[in-house]
């Protein structure tokens, strides 16, 4: 067989449903085309799984502490969580609206927007963010099984650490990572997105009842919620309102992130209005509830143990290590498993299914989604993800401020829908060279200005966080906002 006939046979196969007359091609496959109606699954409780899924995460639980990090009081940290994610909502419900009207995901978002080659440059932007918080969330995940382990067997509890310092991670947390990836690999290959919902719900309820466990047992232990956490630093008042609006913008970006691409799954609903209260009540409700659950734990252990310790995971590690009695082991055995659950589903929905769906628009050929997330995750493996948490300062910069780069896309992306095409799109045209969103040799040059004009203003600030030449105090607070 010669390489023709190779990649002929590994051509991604049209299935048995109402789009099997539409071949493969380069430009759409069974996972880029609309939805067939046996797929479109989700209804008001799946969206609410999803969005309590994205919003019940260890990122929410330690999003105090980069609040109260710059100043802010626990009070005004749960302000800024509601106002932030009410933007966030309202993007959601904005960046949804294609995939609940057309049954379309985020690729054929940008297709529209910025034509079908200039849609790559969207899509890839969004991968890589992605590929990041993929590889820190697998991280996070060996971690939660490191602690199962060691509840189990007091050997693996004292087991020594084999690897050089410079490795980036010892040898219990290399199996429990290694434990993770094969739990996990199954789970994105057999379990397709239009049926992850009941698994979804069921990680709704068992990462929900995990985070107020670990809650009540840190209040109880302690015999009381301590000071909440005071503020890391002392500012003048007069800072305070540049420091919340700071902090606003911090966690719209953090949840935009998800929203921006939602489209990739509101496009399984079952009704036009299926997604639209759980994108604009679920991240407000989620986000500020486990934040504040997240202060209060901390508040507590901090009193206990005399360090403030934001990562629940290294905090249970450490109980283990203090109080390593029977009641330890089996309520942190129960502890891991629920954190387990929330870095599996997390993983699924927000970084590599998502990606994977994404990367099929790119080589819609020979990439399906179930490939696209497979390719996604052995890349993620390779790159040796727990080197992302002991990187420079720089590099960490660099990702904490992706946003600059994100959010103009993900406003021209609403506008053009909501305000040029007023909700409307010509499918076929989606999917064809020539058509009216080929626009010049598939680049929309417009769209692109756009972007440029909107980014543009961030990047002296970006230029002199990431350690480059100093400015004014004017545009480094404008990149920070």
């Amino acid at each position: 067989m010669g390489i023709r006939g190779l990649l002929k046979r590994l051509e991604v196969k049209p299935t048995d449903d109402e789009f099997e007359s539409i071949e493969t091609s380069r430009w759409g496959n069974k996972d880029v085309y609309p939805i067939p109606h046996d797929k479109r699954t989700y209804g008001w409780l799946a969206f609410y799984a999803y969005w309590g899924t994205c919003g019940i995460s260890l990122s929410s639980w330690t999003i105090g502490s980069s609040l109260i990090g710059i100043g802010l009081t626990a009070g005004q940290a749960c302000a800024v969580v509601v106002i932030g994610c009410i933007i966030a909502s309202l993007s959601a419900y904005l960046n949804g609206a294609p995939g609940a009207i057309h049954h379309l995901g985020y690729g054929t978002l940008a297709r529209a927007a910025f034509g079908l080659w200039g849609s790559y440059f969207v899509v890839m932007l969004n991968v890589f963010q992605s590929f990041i918080f993929y590889g820190t969330q697998m991280y996070f995940g060996g971690m939660a099984f490191v602690i199962i382990l060691n509840s189990i067997f007091p050997s693996f509890l004292a087991l020594p650490n084999t690897l050089p310092d410079n490795a980036g991670i010892t040898t219990p947390q290399l199996i429990g990572f290694v434990l993770f990836i094969i739990l996990y690999f199954p789970v994105i290959y057999f379990i397709p997105p239009h049926v992850v919902q009941r698994y979804l719900i069921a990680n709704l309820v068992v990462s929900s009842a995990t985070l107020l466990g670990i809650m009540g047992w840190a209040v109880h232990a302690n015999g009381g919620a301590g000071d909440l956490v005071a503020p890391a630093i002392k500012v003048p008042p007069s800072q305070i309102g540049f420091l919340m609006v700071q902090g606003i913008t911090s966690i719209a970006g953090t949840y935009t992130g998800g929203s921006d691409r939602v489209s990739d799954w509101t496009r399984y609903a079952r009704s036009r209005h299926a997604p639209t209260l759980a994108q604009l009540t679920a991240l407000p409700l989620t986000v500020t509830l486990v934040a504040l659950i997240g202060i209060i734990t901390t508040s507590a252990t901090a009193q206990m143990f005399g360090e403030v310790q934001w990562n629940p995971v290294i905090m249970l590690q450490s109980i283990q290590q203090s109080y390593y009695t029977a009641a330890c082991r089996a309520g942190t055995f129960f502890a891991g498993l629920g954190l387990l659950s929330v870095t599996v589903f997390i993983n699924y929905t927000q970084n590599c299914v998502s990606s994977g769906m994404d990367v099929a628009m790119l080589v819609p050929r020979w990439v399906s989604r179930r490939r696209g997330s497979i390719i996604f995750s052995i890349l993620g493996v390779l790159a040796n993800p727990w080197r992302f948490l002991t990187q420079a300062s720089t590099f960490i910069t660099v990702l904490s401020s992706f946003g600059v780069f994100l959010s103009p896309a993900a406003s021209i992306l609403v506008v053009d829908f909501w305000i040029v095409r007023k909700c409307k799109w010509n499918i076929p045209d989606l999917y064809s060279p020539g058509g009216i969103y080929w626009f010049y040799n598939g680049l929309n040059w417009r769209a692109f200005t756009a972007y440029i004009l909107g980014m543009v203003w961030a990047l002296p600030g970006f230029v002199m966080a990431v350690g480059g030449p100093i400015v004014s105090d004017s545009w480094y607070h404008l990149f920070q906002v």
